[in-house]
C-alpha cells in the first residue's frame, strides 16, 4: 500500500501515524518507518525538481562524483547502475 499523502493532513501528527501504520504493516522496523514519513512530511511542499536537486546533493555527500565525467551536457554521474553490458554511469540531471 502506497504512503498516504500528507497534503490530505491538517497536522504532522496525523500524517505521521497514519504513514507509519502503512509502513510498519509492510515490514518496516519502526524506525526506518518514522525516517521515511518524517522525511516526507517535511519535503511535502518541494516540486520534483527541488526533490531530485535535494537527493543529487545528499548522494553527492556520499558518492564521489565520477570524473572525467562521462554524461552527456546538463547531466552528471553519481555513481553507477547495471545496464545492459554491466555496469553504467548513473546520469542525473544538474539543476
Amino acid at each position: 500500500m502506497p504512503i498516504p499523502s500528507p497534503n490530505r493532513f491538517k497536522d504532522k501528527d496525523s500524517f505521521i501515524q497514519a504513514c507509519m501504520d502503512v509502513e510498519i504493516g509492510s515490514g518496516k522496523p519502526q524506525d526506518q518507518a518514522f525516517a521515511i514519513c518524517n522525511t516526507t512530511w517535511e519535503n511535502r511542499n518541494m516540486t520534483t525538481q527541488q526533490r531530485v536537486n535535494k537527493k543529487i546533493a545528499d548522494l553527492s555527500k556520499e558518492q564521489e562524483l565520477i570524473t572525467p565525467n562521462p554524461c552527456q551536457a546538463g547531466y552528471i554521474a553519481i555513481g553507477l547502475k547495471p545496464g545492459r553490458n554491466g555496469m553504467v554511469p548513473n546520469c542525473v540531471k544538474e539543476e
